[in-house]
């Protein structure tokens, strides 16, 4: 039996880890995730309480224990900040477990609707090839799995613990039409070019220190008349613009703690939420993509999606 004081100190992680990741899913079955969400806008414990209709004591016990899960965090964010300190710091597992939780199926199945098909349908047929990059736990290819069943689905990690989550999930699935595989964005094979008809990239660009290596790829895999959609959080690169923003008091705080940690750890400076809807874009466009506008909004409003295709 294994007795050293390292492989103690794991055990008592594993299991404070575990009851995060049980407070987030406590609080999206109970509903009060969902509550904040709708609410959009900094709220009182007793507003949000009322809003997903929960005694008020449990609702704060539950944002303590929330509020917890960022705080041991805050040692590593405190010496990412310092001239001589790191650069940043990884994925802290909990949070993946949480966005794991949030993103349920039926939320997922309504983001399919309302973002995805409308670029599926810029293309005729129901037969695609797709690649998934930055794919996390593989939840959303899973629903993108059974929406085009018809299709093969390619879905791509670096992280090699949410690779391994991803494939145990798609054995109890029993989907035939996606392979996981723990690769980075920036380094897709040369034998793929030319050879997806849609490339996403869901809350991948602002998380990635690659940002340049994973636009060059997905020109290089993607067909002449394919598309590839970007999707991030709809913030302004401005701050005049994010002032009173809902969206960005929501999104901005879970940026500094874990997306521009993240991306900070490549050789030029971190991105995070806060590289904005504006920047992104032209980003996209140097590398020589053209931005084409699906749905109501023009591409100059700043949204969740940019789609863009080879020109």
């Amino acid at each position: 039996m294994a007795s050293s004081t390292t492989n103690a100190r794991d055990l008592e992680q594993i299991v404070r880890d575990g009851l995060s990741t049980l407070v987030f899913a406590f609080g999206f079955k109970t509903g009060i995730v969902d509550a904040f969400t709708e609410i959009q806008q900094p709220c009182t414990a007793k507003e949000l309480s009322e809003k997903a209709g929960k005694k008020l004591r449990y609702t704060q016990e539950w944002l303590g224990s929330a509020i917890t899960i960022l705080s041991e965090m805050i040692p590593k964010l405190e010496e990412a900040t310092k001239l001589d300190g790191p650069k940043g710091y990884g994925y802290y597992e909990p949070i993946l477990h949480w966005i794991d939780v949030y993103r349920s199926s039926e939320a997922l199945q309504d983001w399919n609707q309302r973002l995805l098909l409308p670029v599926m349908n810029l293309k005729q047929g129901n037969a695609f090839a797709i690649l998934d990059i930055g794919c996390g736990f593989g939840k959303h290819s899973r629903e993108v799995a059974k929406l085009y069943p018809c299709s093969k689905i390619t879905a791509i990690d670096m992280d090699q613990f949410s690779i391994d989550n991803a494939k145990k999930e798609l054995t109890k699935s029993g989907l035939k039409n996606i392979e996981y595989i723990c690769l980075k964005g920036g380094q897709l094979p040369e034998e793929w070019a030319n050879k997806f008809d849609f490339v996403i990239i869901n809350d991948v660009l602002h998380d990635s220190y690659e940002v340049d290596e994973i636009l060059e790829g997905i020109k290089r895999v993607l067909k002449p008349d394919g598309f590839a959609a970007a999707y991030d959080p709809a913030v302004s690169s401005y701050h005049k613009k994010v002032i009173n923003d809902a969206t960005a008091q929501y999104f901005l705080p879970f940026s500094l703690f874990q997306c521009l940690p993240v991306s900070s750890m490549g050789p030029n400076e971190g991105l995070g939420i806060g590289w904005g809807y504006e920047r992104r874009k032209q980003k996209i466009k140097e590398h020589g993509f053209r931005v084409v506008q699906v749905g109501d909004k023009d591409i100059d409003t700043i949204q969740e999606g940019i789609v863009f295709q080879k020109m």
